[in-house]
């Protein structure tokens, strides 16, 4: 649990992360993308090359920082998290690696004049904070989705039935079970996971759903 001496600095550092969040996390990225190349499949690349991904990652952590002491604030931000991390079926292991690399770039972005060993010690407990609760809300996710009806935990394979060239930009993809199975009722704009092997690399890509479960 985080002190109140660790609160006070996490809530010193929202400034930095107000001019400087993007380029923590763009050094966040570069290195965890090329020391762990093995979860390189769970982020959009084309999100990478926008800076996209890096700007959503830099507002998440500088509104955590700013509601360290107010975490019943982040439950929309949490809730959105969970859902597209059990979209990509990011699991607990995942964690430390994102943990370690992110305290990493804080050193080494804002330096170790500023980013002291206990600025450092702070954040490690607030990661390992926001960790617990992001793990506990994606385990009862992942639960209540392999327990509903024509639910599955995991991945579950699907054919393309159907592909619907709706406008220029927006392509509709109609998939049914392999199995031949039932399906849980879901939602349009629920988020979707879809992981393909593609010239022998597996990538996985976020997709909103469009339409009722029963429409």
């Amino acid at each position: 649990m985080l002190t109140p001496a660790q609160i006070a600095l996490i809530k010193a550092t929202v400034p930095l992360l107000e001019s400087g969040g993007e380029a923590l996390t763009r050094h966040f990225y570069q290195m965890m993308l090329s020391e762990y190349p093995e979860v390189r499949a769970l982020f959009n690349q084309a999100h990478q090359a926008s800076g996209g991904q890096q700007r959503a990652l830099a507002n998440a952590v500088l509104m955590y920082a700013r509601h360290i002491d107010r975490l019943e604030a982040l439950g929309p931000l949490v809730g959105q998290i969970v859902n597209k991390h059990v979209s990509l079926q990011i699991l607990p292991e995942h964690y430390p690696i994102v943990g370690s690399c992110l305290l990493r770039a804080i050193r080494e972005v804002l330096g170790a004049e500023i980013a002291t060993d206990a600025v450092i010690e702070a954040w490690a407990v607030a990661y390992g904070q926001l960790a617990d609760i992001l793990i506990g809300a994606e385990e009862a996710a992942y639960s209540a989705n392999a327990n509903a009806e024509g639910g599955w935990r995991g991945a579950r394979s699907f054919h393309l039935s159907r592909k619907v060239q709706e406008s220029e930009e927006i392509v509709s993809l109609y998939l049914v079970p392999a199995d031949g199975g039932a399906l849980a009722a879901f939602q349009p704009g629920q988020y979707i996971g879809l992981r393909l092997l593609l010239d022998g690399g597996e990538q996985r890509r976020n997709y909103s759903l469009s339409a009722l479960s029963n429409g």
